[in-house]
This record gives structure tokens, sequence and C-alpha cells, in this order.
């Protein structure tokens, strides 16, 4: 075809092949199924023949979040994992579904309610990390006690720079195309999907059914199509960009292997510092504004009780205080739901391990974010007290298991800073 320009038209009724005669490259042109569309592809080698595992989250006996409406995360994330997958196949992308109903992949083979979802986890990562995909997108919504938190927001491990660079791509089109959002990519190390991934990969919360507005949209076929095809485009975005970087990268030395460390700036570390009297706790709680779904500390007086405790009964008055909430004229949310209870502590070597009761599965509010803010909010509060370096969770007494279905708690954890801060989250 020499130097022309092939444009192909798609209409529902007949199909156009119009070569002009231009100079240039050949330029390859996909077609999305829709009347009278044209659309100009990217770069055959960048995008077709990629696999991408599309992971809706919870299914079967776990809702996952729920809307004062009774709408189901489950349900909502499903829908939009289809579209996504249909949206994909247009442009010939392989799609791995970690589920295509209402179902979870352990099915009845697990009989312990409280291991189930660690369970559930496990089998998707098998399931994705044996496929040979390119990119994982995992998909969630949102929730909060409060209803003022909105927007959709994207997710990454920090020591995967690829991940990063697809998440910040999805995040643009989110906030382009769903707005108002001022969200910005995040990265969330303790997810259990992004932690096991073995291809960059990134967990989609689409919004928050905690929130009246966005609970309301979620619920229309509509603004799912709308979530779905900016998951689709940020994606394409990204595998062009890799494309391009992969290809001016000839002659350079190789990169890093997946999974090395790398740095990345993130807000609240180093952003602040405070002075604390040994009578008085820093707690941790929720930010008040749908900006600040972060961490904030508040400093609490405690008397001379707590001066001159010891180091495990200063950790039982800081979990009864995070229990209790924040003070009564506080703007910060509280991050433990009503009615947690810790059966029992202790301490060695530096770390603290607490054993909380079921109901923090029960009564959890759901959410990938405001499970992360609650494992944190412990955590952060333990660590700020001299003498205890990391803090290892259970639930009954028992390692492994997962309060919301998104973080595992089979290992210690340490102090967060980039989960503190009062900048835009």
């Amino acid at each position: 075809m020499g130097g022309r320009v092939v444009v192909v038209l798609w209409d529902r009724r007949s199909t156009f092949l119009v070569i002009l005669g231009l100079a240039g490259v050949v330029s390859l042109v996909f077609l999305l199924l829709r009347a009278s569309t044209l659309v100009i592809a990217p770069p055959y080698d960048a995008v077709c023949g990629k696999v991408v595992v599309i992971d809706p989250g919870h299914g079967g006996p776990d809702p996952g979040a729920t809307g004062r409406s009774g709408i189901a995360e489950k349900d909502i994330v499903l829908d939009i994992g289809r579209r996504l997958e249909r949206m994909l196949n247009r442009v010939a992308v392989y799609t791995v579904m970690t589920r295509r109903k209402d179902e979870v992949l352990v099915g009845a083979g697990v009989d312990d309610t409280l291991y189930w979802r660690r369970a559930e986890l496990e089998k998707r990562m098998e399931l994705a990390n044996g496929s040979g995909a390119d990119l994982l997108i995992s998909l969630h919504a949102n929730s909060f006690p409060e209803p003022v938190w909105s927007g959709a927001q994207t997710f990454y491990h920090p020591r995967s720079e690829e991940s990063s660079l697809l998440a910040a791509a999805i995040q643009k089109e989110l906030a382009s195309r769903l707005g108002p959002n001022l969200r910005r990519a995040r990265p969330g190390e303790s997810y259990f999907v992004l932690r096991n991934a073995k291809m960059p990969a990134v967990l989609v919360e689409v919004g928050f059914l905690s929130n009246p507005r966005e609970e309301g949209l979620l619920g229309t076929p509509e603004y799912r199509e709308r979530v779905a095809e900016a998951i689709f485009r940020g994606t394409v975005d990204y595998l062009v960009d890799r494309h391009k970087r992969e290809a001016a990268r000839s002659g350079e030395p190789p990169a890093p292997p997946r999974g090395a460390p790398v740095t990345i700036k993130t807000p609240g570390a180093g952003g602040y510092t405070m002075a604390v009297n040994e009578d008085q706790l820093v707690l941790y709680f929720a930010g008040p504004t749908n900006f600040d779904d972060s961490l904030l500390p508040e400093l609490r007086d405690m008397g001379a009780t707590f001066a001159t405790a010891s180091l495990k009964r200063k950790a039982a008055m800081a979990m009864a205080e995070l229990i209790r909430g924040p003070a009564g004229q506080s703007m910060l949310c509280r991050t433990l739901p009503e009615g947690v209870s810790v059966e029992w502590m202790e301490v060695s070597g530096g770390q603290l391990t607490i054993s909380l009761g079921s109901e923090i599965i029960r009564r959890h509010w759901g959410g990938s974010r405001a499970e992360e803010i609650t494992i944190y909010s412990v955590v952060n509060t333990m660590t700020a007290i001299p003498g205890i370096k990391e803090v290892r969770l259970l639930v009954d007494g028992r390692e492994g298991l997962s309060i919301a279905g998104h973080i595992v708690l089979d290992e210690p954890f340490r102090m967060n800073p980039a989960i503190m801060g009062h900048g835009r989250g």
C-alpha cells in the first residue's frame, strides 16, 4: 500500500474502505461496534494480543460493601468487569475473568467462615498468576462510615513502577470522565492482590457506596458503562506508553527486575512532627473531608496512670481509646466499627500481638481503603508508643484472616507514614 493511510469506517449497515493518498506511514484503525463511529486505535503491537486479568471483587456469600438502598459491591463490579471485558476484546485483548457470575472460586470446599475470604483471595491470585497475563485489574467499590467521601480511585503496589504508571493512567481517565474527582493514584502495599501479583496490577475503587450520590450513579447501567470506558482507555493509554518506552529503550541497559524497590514520594511521610508528653497518647483516626481519607492524629491526655503503666497496659489503654472513637468535639471519624472487642494482647521483643473479636469482620462497613484505614489506625497508634515497633493482628486468636476481603493479616505491620497526611488523597 506504499505510503498511503488506510482508514476503515464501521457502520451498522455497511463498511467503507477509504484509501487516502497521503504520504506517511500506514495507520492501523480499529473499530468499536457503534453506529457511525470512527476510532483510530493505537499501534497493533502495543495492544493486540495482550492478556488482562479482570478481577471483580467479592461474590457469592460475600457482598462486599452495601449501599443504603441495598445495592451490593459484588454486583456493581461484576457488571463493570463484563463491560470492561467487552471493550478490551474489541481491540483484540484477551481477558481472563476471575468470576463471571455471582460466585466464589472456593465453592463449598471451605467450611471455616472466617478463613474462606483468605482462601478465596489465594484462589484468585493462583488463577491470575497462572494465566500468563500482562496486567491485572481488580475492581471494587468503596465505603466509609460517613457519607462525605466520594470519587473513584486507583491503587498500586509501591515497589512496582509499572503498576504505578498503569494506576496513574487509569486514574487520569477516571478523574476526567467521571468528575468531579481530585483523587490521585495512591500506593497500597497491604492489599493482597497487589502484593501477590506477578504482573503490573492495580486495584480500582469505582466509587463510594456510602455516598448517596455515587450510590445512585453506580446503580445505573449508563454510569457503569462510563466507569468501564475510563478504565479501558486508561489501560490502553498505559499499553501504548509502555510500547513506546520499550522501543526507545533499545540499546539501553536492561530495566531492573519487576518488584525491585523504587522510591516513590508519598504524602504524609516526614510531613509533620508532634511533641508528645509521657502522659499523652497519639491516636490516629480518619480525616474529616472527602480529601482526607488518610489518618490524622489526635493528641489525647491520658494522665499519670498512663505515664507509669507497663507497655502492655499502655497498648490496652490505647485500644480502648481507639474503640471509643474521636473526642466529642473532634471533626475526625472513627476507624473501628462500634462493638469491636479485644480478646487479648501480648508484647514481646518490640512486637505487639492483638487478638480482636470476630465482630471486626461481621460489622466492618467494607471497602479496600476503609479496611486499610482500620488496620493502620491500630498499627500507627500502637507503634507511636515508644517500645512497640510492629503489630501482629489476629481475629479470634487466628492469623491469616481478612477483615473485609482485601488485606490478609498474615504478617506483622509497621508504621505506615504514607497513609498519614493532611493533603488531598
